[in-house]
């Protein structure tokens, strides 16, 4: 009979901290589609799981060969290798508290020193990054920003919407917090290495399963799961 080839694998660095995209143990959206689109060309991938800021920096000390989720953005073109194509687009989006909300209703009226909720190391987009006529107040998680929110300690927080529509429901805010308006979209990419060896090949392999499992539907059956 064919000899079975063992597939080869791989290790790329899995943030734990954004749900549901990314979660604490190692599962999430953008882990599904990671494995999926590289098991389509015959990469197996194991996952090292941890925080966001210490996986980029084995990224970029070569120590490691990617990590997700990054946004790509000028400020990190020199810094990764990146694929043409994105994991996905994520939406974020401004929310209130129902009994405070704000005045603005769009996110280019937000120019009254509002307190906005984010959290730590976090890209919220370029139109977020350079307004300077609010207050950016940084936490370590949704979850606090929700808790401020729902306090009225802030006047709104930033969330991306599949991480909004479940910690909403799962703490049973919906009567506290609404969503206000978009904020800005995303595109996550995994970002590789500079200087891990074959790092282009994996970035090239992973855009190659992306186009597979796009084309199979299995892509989009991942995403209507979150």
């Amino acid at each position: 009979g064919a000899a079975v080839s063992s597939a080869e694998t791989i290790t790329l660095g899995a943030e734990n901290d954004w749900v549901p995209y990314a979660n604490q143990d190692g599962t999430g959206m953008s882990n599904e589609i990671v494995r999926s689109a590289y098991k389509a060309v015959g990469i197996d991938v194991s996952f090292q799981v941890g925080p966001y800021n210490r996986l980029l920096k084995d990224v970029r000390d070569g120590a490691i060969l990617g990590a997700f989720n990054v946004p790509r953005e000028r400020s990190n073109e020199d810094l990764y290798l990146f694929g043409k194509v994105p994991l996905f687009t994520a939406l974020s989006s401004y929310y209130q508290n129902r009994d405070r909300p704000l005045k603005a209703t769009r996110k280019e009226e937000l120019v009254n020193g509002e307190k906005v909720g984010v959290v730590f190391d976090y890209g919220y987009g370029d139109f977020f990054s350079r307004n300077d006529r609010i207050i950016k107040s940084e936490v370590r998680s949704d979850l606090l920003n929700l808790k401020k929110l729902a306090l009225g300690r802030i006047d709104a927080t930033i969330l991306y919407d599949k991480t909004a529509k479940k910690l909403i429901k799962e703490n049973r805010l919906n009567d506290k917090i609404e969503k206000a308006f978009d904020s800005e979209t995303a595109d996550i990419y995994v970002a590789f290495s500079k200087v891990f060896p074959k790092a282009q090949f994996y970035a090239d392999k992973l855009d190659e399963g992306l186009a597979v499992i796009k084309a199979s539907g299995a892509y989009q059956k991942i995403l209507d799961a979150y």
